[in-house]
């Protein structure tokens, strides 16, 4: 990731900041053109989306083309809204859906933030994130990832002790930005 190339006053020029509508984010960026461009007209929807490449794994992103040059609308908007360009950071989106550009559920964080706002695998059964059934002993574990590298927190009888132990663990390592998406309702369970 590089600094913008745009400037903040060429954005305000060229597009504004609209709320996507949450049952429509595949077609909607959350920014919109002022002026017409080529085949887009003023008010209509900017951007398009597009796969990328986010740590070693495909995602869906809106993008918008300024001035000849590709960015991914997130930065975009978050420059317009903030007056700051995000860089070195990163923008994360903290519902971790990656088309969703309303400026509520933006925020600036580092790779460490970006790797522990993720949903949970779609090969994992107990529907918890970090928390696996291990058949050989019939128990649940519950593991967390610290500085790249897992950390196992035990083994444990039912699924609610595993969460929990996850919670105390979430608590303990990670910053409090990632704690919404990555701690686990367990009167749930």
């Amino acid at each position: 990731m590089k600094p913008l190339a745009v400037t903040y006053e060429r954005c305000h020029e060229l597009l504004e900041i609209c709320a996507p509508s949450p049952l429509r984010l595949e077609e909607e960026s959350g920014l919109k053109w002022r002026v017409s461009r080529g085949p887009a007209k003023a008010g209509s929807w900017a951007g398009s989306v597009r796969e990328v490449e986010v740590c070693g794994k495909i995602r869906k992103v809106w993008q918008v083309k300024i001035d000849g040059k590709s960015y991914i609308a997130s930065r975009i908007i978050y420059f317009m809204h903030h007056g700051v360009d995000p860089y070195p950071m990163e923008v994360d989106h903290e519902d971790i859906n990656s088309l969703n550009n309303n400026v509520d559920n933006l925020r600036l964080g580092g790779r460490v933030l970006q790797n522990q706002n993720k949903s949970t695998y779609k090969n994992n059964i107990s529907g918890v994130k970090g928390v696996g059934w291990v058949k050989n002993k019939s128990k649940w574990r519950a593991r967390i990832k610290v500085d790249n590298k897992l950390k196992h927190l035990g083994y444990f009888a039912t699924l609610k002790e595993a969460a929990e132990a996850r919670n105390v663990a979430v608590r303990e390592y990670w910053p409090k930005e990632a704690w919404k998406a990555n701690l686990i309702a367990t009167e749930l369970l």
